[in-house]
């Protein structure tokens, strides 16, 4: 699959708050839902307070497991990449963007 800017969505489902330093965003998905395929442009960190066990695609043709209720990650990578809900229960993470 070939991607360029235009052909990449949003990294999440709703902005909640953004300032100078932080951008945080919510990301809800039903069971069989995807995100858009989307990169992230600056480190981030995921908290997930809903379901869990999300797949997720890489552009490359790799694949990972999301994370459960409580989980949070950091984020240094850059990669083109999309989640999908392919569980029976809802998904919800919060996530925030740190600028530099």
């Amino acid at each position: 699959m070939s991607f360029n800017e235009k052909t990449l969505g949003e990294i999440a489902t709703d902005v909640l708050f953004e300032n100078d330093k932080v951008k945080v965003w919510n990301l809800i998905l039903k069971p069989g839902e995807a995100s858009d395929w989307h990169m992230h442009k600056r480190d981030y960190i995921t908290i997930c307070i809903e379901g869990g066990g999300l797949d997720a695609e890489f552009h490359d043709g790799s694949t990972g497991k999301g994370s459960n209720i409580g989980d949070w990650a950091y984020h240094g990578d850059h990669q083109i990449h999309r989640v999908i809900n392919n569980t029976k229960n809802a998904y919800k993470n919060i996530l925030i963007e740190l600028k530099r």
